[in-house]
């Protein structure tokens, strides 16, 4: 529960902070930054406000690294009346004032951060403009003159700023690690049948460069799909999200070159961004299984059937990428990922590890790309072929005569590399970085 401050507690907490700034430069006669958080209201600390006094701590450090400025002494406090620090630097004042107003100037948050530098005699440098209202843009002074805002206003607007930073934050570092694993899957190479650095497979309107000019084009989707979770929206609107993308990747690549991972991709990124930044991978697969389980129960009657997936489920009773969704993406977590761990474990190269997974998902999946494209017998022939190599071994060259004839058959295990590709997203997602 938050401590509310008195204005005793501030005016202490005040003089606690000259008393620390008079000893650092009684110590080190070295330029100082005082850094404190800019939060109106009896209310000084909360696990959000610490997290962004984190970062700005981290801002700082990482100017005064690229500045090659010694730092002798540092020193944080964190208490309900605030977060504070303090560096002794030894640097040029002007230089160190120039660098903390960029920091308040130019980041998100900088609005909340009060760098303060003094120079090793004491005085304060100050800034060249008057900052800004949080609310209204106004010169704060005047607003504060004239009670413009409540400071319960002020705390709100800072809280929420902190909580949009994080969130788009934490979006865009999931819609990197989309991005980057389906660049990954296109990347390995050989792939039977599959676009990648050798050849387009079984592809002919389609290239490596269409596989990564579609990846760049969808990760601003997979952010948002991120977002959408965040404010827990619908599967309506991710599905209108997943319209808009596919319009994109046909706009990128002139090619279907990554339907199934926007929906793949899309519903993991939706739960995700629902479940949060510390939820466990059984509580993000249930979520992604309850949205997966909406598409599922959309599934057109024979008559209006159109896609691919959509003539097999009435033909064959399979549900292809929807029902995997529906399962919480049983083959991923079954077959995919304890197979990726393996490999790595066992001191596999990325490449080698990702193309011991496709080996395995093409050994055990019903794959829908295949089927439209050879029917039951050959997605049969695929298991079998596949089975075969993982039980006797296989070398590169297995993989590029295998590839040839799946060429010769006009056989792409398309559900395969998009199960790969979520392999490797949830791979990153659980906090662990592929070697390279």
């Amino acid at each position: 529960m938050e401590r509310p401050v008195s204005v005793q507690d501030v005016l202490a907490a005040r003089d606690e902070r000259a008393a620390r700034q008079q000893r650092f430069l009684t110590e080190h006669a070295a330029p100082l930054i005082s850094f404190t958080m800019n939060i109106a209201g009896a209310i000084k600390h909360t696990p959000e406000i610490e997290r962004a006094f984190r970062e700005g701590v981290q801002l700082v450090r990482r100017q005064l690294e690229r500045m090659h400025a010694p730092v002798p002494a540092y020193e944080e406090k964190i208490a309900f009346t605030g977060c504070e620090a303090i560096w002794a630097v030894q640097c040029d004042a002007g230089k160190l004032k120039k660098r903390m107003c960029l920091i308040e100037e130019t980041h998100a948050l900088g609005r909340l951060f009060d760098l303060d530098v003094m120079d090793s005699d004491g005085t304060h440098l100050s800034r060249s403009a008057e900052r800004t209202c949080l609310i209204c843009g106004a010169p704060v002074r005047a607003c504060a003159r004239s009670r413009a805002h409540t400071a319960d206003e002020l705390f709100q607007k800072a809280q929420q700023m902190i909580r949009d930073h994080f969130h788009t934050c934490f979006a865009q570092r999931m819609g990197e690690l989309a991005q980057k694993a389906l660049l990954f899957e296109a990347m390995t190479t050989p792939k039977p049948g599959l676009v990648d650095r050798e050849n387009s497979g079984s592809h002919r309107d389609m290239d490596l460069f269409s596989f990564a000019s579609s990846a760049c084009a969808l990760r601003s989707y997979f952010e948002g799909c991120v977002k959408l979770g965040i404010h827990h929206a619908g599967a309506e609107q991710l599905q209108y999200a997943g319209m808009q993308a596919e319009d994109a990747m046909f706009a990128a690549a002139h090619a279907n070159t990554h339907k199934g991972a926007i929906f793949s991709l899309g519903i993991l990124c939706h739960a995700i961004g629902w479940c949060g930044e510390n939820a466990v991978l059984e509580t993000l697969l249930s979520k992604a299984a309850e949205t997966g389980t909406f598409f599922l129960s959309q599934m057109p009657t024979a008559e209006c059937a159109q896609t691919g997936g959509e003539h097999q489920y009435h033909q064959y009773g399979l549900t292809g990428a929807r029902g995997e969704a529906a399962s919480g993406f049983r083959t991923v977590t079954e077959v995919a990922l304890p197979a990726l761990e393996k490999a790595l474990a066992k001191g596999k190269t990325l490449e080698d590890a990702c193309l011991y997974v496709l080996l395995n998902l093409m050994a055990q999946l019903q794959d829908s790309n295949i089927i439209r494209r050879a029917g039951m017998d050959g997605q049969l022939w695929v298991m079998e072929e596949a089975k075969a190599l993982l039980q006797s071994g296989y070398t590169r060259a297995d993989l590029q005569r295998l590839n040839e004839a799946f060429v010769k058959k006009h056989i792409s295990p398309g559900g395969s590399a998009d199960l790969l590709a979520v392999a490797v997203f949830l791979y990153f997602w659980k906090g662990k970085e592929l070697p390279s």
